[in-house]
């Protein structure tokens, strides 16, 4: 009996060492467009009863030279971690260029374009020591556009902000480009160099007959520009279409995704997985499961439109 109760002390203080290891978190974050991914994150952990972290934030501040230092940065410092997170396909692709095999696991929380970055092979398994997120906002723009016009029939021309560095943007824009094509939409993708640039192509789009901007992902337009994109672009009353629920409550007119913080939320059960010791290649991508509609009933109403019983059917959330 007495080797008995001593077996199940040593196993209890077993336990106990577990539950308090702290665990060591790196993570690497294009720019603030994307920090309350990093907040759903940190929730998620705490709700699973992983409460002893200690994040260590390396933030890109907006540029692709940024980013890669900070990857470089974070490869220096891989001893110190357990997993690292990164914010996007951009952040774990830059991770990647620096340094193939990584030591610590790489956790994506919300990336687009997964295949086309090569970070799952031809089965969709995860490779390279990665695995996440997949937030589907390459996939979702031909419905996307479906829903705008749903809303906005009369438009005909939109132009789309981006300079495409990368596979994965260029795929986003050809596919925006064939769903206005099927949905009688003409979508011109437009370079702007900063932000002198936008205000002048949105101050003047109208007269060249076009009627809407349509957001997509792009490194520079969703970290950066998306902010004065909805400034401008409500100070000269033309409507928008964005990616995430967070966009349309800073007054985007539509926005059909998944929020930024629950592609956070949702990425930290994968790392739970991998600090209570699964293999990252044994995890696969999840897909989002939360994909909603919201609207901006103000913006909406600015621009001379009211919502009728037909349109808040397939509203989510409005946004007052």
């Amino acid at each position: 009996m007495g080797v008995f109760v001593f077996i199940l002390f040593l196993l209890f203080l077993v336990s106990c060492g577990d539950r308090d290891k702290k665990v060591v978190i790196g993570v690497l974050i294009s720019g603030e467009g994307r920090l309350t991914k990093l907040d759903g994150f940190k929730d998620g952990l705490k709700n699973l009863g992983i409460k002893n972290v200690e994040f260590l934030v390396y933030n890109g501040e907006n540029s692709l030279k940024g980013i890669e230092e900070k990857a470089i940065e974070i490869v220096k410092d891989e001893d110190k971690f357990h997993i690292i997170v990164a914010g996007g396909s951009l952040e774990a692709y830059y991770l990647k260029k620096i340094k193939e095999d990584l030591k610590a696991p790489v956790v994506i929380m919300g990336g687009t374009a997964i295949k086309t970055w090569g970070f799952v092979d031809e089965k969709n398994r995860p490779i390279r020591g990665i695995t996440g997120i997949d937030n589907l906002n390459t996939e979702l723009m031909e419905k996307r556009v479906e829903i705008f016009k749903r809303f906005f029939p009369d438009i005909k021309k939109a132009v789309v902000f981006c300079t495409p560095r990368f596979e994965a943007s260029k795929l986003a824009t050809r596919l925006t480009i064939q769903a206005g094509e099927k949905h009688d939409l003409k979508v011109v993708p437009i370079s702007v160099n900063d932000v002198r640039d936008l205000e002048y192509v949105i101050s003047h789009m109208k007269e060249d007959g076009f009627g809407a901007i349509i957001i997509t992902p792009c490194f520079y337009t969703e970290n950066f520009l998306t902010s004065y994109i909805l400034h401008y672009a409500r100070f000269y009353q033309v409507p928008v279409l964005c990616l995430s629920p967070e966009h349309a409550i800073k007054g985007c007119t539509i926005a059909y995704g998944s929020s930024n913080y629950d592609q956070g939320y949702q990425a930290s059960y994968i790392a739970y997985r991998i600090i209570k010791g699964e293999r990252v290649e044994n995890i696969p991508f999840e897909k989002v499961n939360k994909v909603k509609l919201f609207v901006n009933q103000g913006a909406l109403r600015e621009l001379g439109y009211t919502l009728d019983k037909n349109k808040l059917a397939l509203i989510d959330q409005v946004v007052k």
